[in-house]
């Protein structure tokens, strides 16, 4: 008996000291954007990019920066791309934010999705309690599907033009991340974000200071920055989080599910 709880700790003691198992690498997911990116070399577009499932590694990272009260979306994402993005095109992003604060928003939601899609799949599962019932629905959401894409309404390389009231012609500008960044850290209130949207979308020919920028945008008419707002608003392509609605399995009531895309990845 004494020999054989000897042998059984032997081989615990065996396993312990093995090495721990190696984990595969998933394959990479490619994503196709809307616009992409300039190749610096060729000048032409580049709009297939290749990204990776997220790991416990992320979901850490990304939980220690959402403590932070200053974390604004447009960081979130930029962080999270910034980690699972492998390349843009012939560019490797590497960990580098910019070549991915100069995608437009609809190429960034696109990756965050593409992101999904790597670490879960095609289709994600969510535990939701039925209003009506109170009882607990298991429903899929099927991320082909249920995230229908909006087309730009016009080019997405060339700017749109307004006019304003005195004839002036301003070109405008798909907003990149970097533009939602400056925009959400420097909006206190609606009519501030409205300044920093029309000064972040215009098109500027020179290299004026941000300041100028800025009082150039208030100084414009309530009439001349709604125009320019609508166009910047009226035409944003790329993937909707749209309501995802099933019926409850247990009392027929239909189940409403709106998800953001924290959530989608996390949730």
């Amino acid at each position: 008996m004494s020999l054989s709880l000897a042998a059984q700790a032997d081989e615990v003691n065996e396993a312990i000291h093995d090495d721990p198992p190696e984990v595969g690498e998933a394959a990479p997911t490619t994503v196709s954007l809307m616009r992409g990116v300039i190749d610096p070399e060729s000048g032409e577009w580049q709009r297939t990019a290749t990204v990776r499932e997220m790991t416990g590694e992320d979901e850490e990272e990304l939980a220690r920066l959402s403590n932070s009260e200053e974390l604004t979306y447009a960081d979130y994402t930029s962080a999270l791309l910034c980690r699972s993005v492998l390349s843009i095109g012939t560019q490797t992003i590497g960990g580098s934010s910019d070549t991915l604060e100069n995608l437009i928003i609809g190429d960034r939601d696109l990756l965050f999705l593409g992101v999904v899609k790597a670490t879960y799949g095609n289709l994600r599962d969510f535990s939701v309690t039925c209003g009506q019932c109170n009882k607990s629905n298991d429903v899929q959401v099927n991320l082909d599907q249920d995230f229908p894409v909006t087309p730009a309404k016009g080019s997405l390389t060339e700017p749109r033009v307004v006019t304003l009231k005195d004839g002036t012609e301003v070109k405008i500008k798909y907003l990149t991340g970097k533009d939602a960044q400056v925009i959400a850290e420097a909006s206190n209130t609606p009519a501030e974000q409205n300044t920093a949207i029309v000064y972040r979308a215009v098109v500027w020919d020179d290299d004026r200071s941000e300041a100028i920028k800025k009082q150039w945008s208030k100084g414009l008419s309530l009439a001349d920055r709604k125009a320019v707002i609508d166009t910047v608003l009226e035409d944003q392509p790329g993937p909707t989080l749209e309501e995802v609605e099933a019926p409850c399995g247990h009392c027929g009531e239909k189940i409403t599910m709106l998800l953001d895309w924290a959530s989608l990845l996390l949730g």
